[in-house]
């Protein structure tokens, strides 16, 4: 058992020791193990890896049969056959988050679905204007969101088309939400509608100090082929991974709150913990699988100074007409509420 678990370890993280803490992969390498081990039939979580931080402690805890058994979370095909398909009845996720006169902005939701959280921004860049967003589809119901960019981009303009039957729109997203909003403006267009604002905000959170979450459509993060359960499993592992030797689900109420707190996410009841980190997980593979083109119209992007270097944070080679900010603020929000993001998604 050492040795299968040491050349599965190395496979991942090449030249490392047999501590898994210590590992060149860091926290993805860790995922990456917890994943494999679970594909191969393994018992294992995130927590039995905090537990049993090295080969040999894991290998004798998987021979006295201490690991906590995969069941300690629900599984993901369980979940999904037990949730509503998206296409048997039309979806309502478009809530309103200000009132106002003229044409409206329409703002889509983070990769974890929420997009309440500007509401405490609005009135810095508003001018007036109504102002909508978009939640996932599944993050306040059983509902199936759709597994590719182009369907949540369809399903989006279906809700978007019942407030505002013809353009010019002016749709903006965040993180993941900046990929569907940029799909949504190829699909309006190609439909003859004009989108006089494309605001994508891909640097959501401060958190990401490597930027991961500021990067552009086509950008892969995982092997290809990864499947939806895999990234299920690779959720909760980050989220134990945040949470230490915790019981995730005895404690489903203290981490979201946490989640409320540092990541904004409103109304997932503890009831739903599981399924909205299958949610996430749909999100996470309609963006791994998402194969955009060149977006021809403009588009501004905004972004944090800490995201913004990197190849993979370059949206030219997608949107070539895009005019970029570069903020010395801490997130998406703290962007919003600036004067040069009012003036910049203003109508003429």
């Amino acid at each position: 058992m050492d040795e299968y678990l040491r050349s599965r370890w190395q496979q991942i993280s090449p030249g490392a020791s047999d501590d898994f803490l210590a590992g060149h992969g860091g926290v993805e390498a860790m995922v990456a193990l917890v994943v494999q081990l679970q594909q191969s039939g393994f018992p294992v979580s995130m927590r039995d890896l905090l537990r049993s931080p090295t080969v040999p402690l894991l290998a004798g805890a998987l021979r006295e049969r201490v690991i906590g058994a995969a069941g300690e979370y629900p599984a993901f095909a369980d979940l999904w056959a037990e949730s509503t398909s998206v296409w048997s009845s039309a979806v309502h996720t478009l809530v309103p988050l200000a009132a106002g006169t003229g044409l409206p902005l329409f703002f889509v939701h983070t990769g974890l679905g929420q997009v309440r959280f500007i509401e405490r921004a609005v009135d810095h860049f508003r001018r007036g204007r109504p102002v909508y967003g978009f939640e996932a589809i599944g993050l306040r119901d059983r509902t199936r969101p759709p597994l590719s960019m182009v369907e949540i981009a369809d399903q989006y303009i279906a809700q978007l088309r019942r407030v505002q039957r013809h353009g010019p729109y002016s749709i903006g997203g965040f993180c993941m939400g900046s990929h569907v909003a940029f799909e949504m403006a190829h699909r309006l267009t190609e439909a003859g509608e004009e989108v006089a604002v494309l605001a994508l905000m891909p640097s959501a959170f401060s958190l990401d100090a490597a930027g991961l979450n500021s990067i552009r459509p086509g950008i892969r993060q995982r092997p290809p082929g990864i499947g939806l359960s895999d990234l299920y499993l690779e959720r909760l592992a980050y989220v134990q991974l945040m949470f230490g030797d915790l019981d995730l689900d005895a404690n489903r109420s203290d981490v979201l709150e946490a989640f409320e707190q540092t990541f904004w996410l409103d109304g997932v009841k503890p009831e739903d913990f599981f399924w909205h980190a299958a949610v996430a997980a749909a999100a996470a593979f309609a963006q791994e699988n998402y194969d955009p083109r060149p977006y021809p119209g403009p588009a501004l992007v905004f972004q944090t100074a800490q995201t913004a270097a990197g190849e993979a944070a370059d949206w030219s080679p997608v949107a070539p007409n895009a005019r970029n900010y570069i903020f010395d603020e801490p997130d998406s929000l703290a962007i919003m509420q600036t004067p040069e993001f009012s003036n910049a998604v203003a109508l003429p």
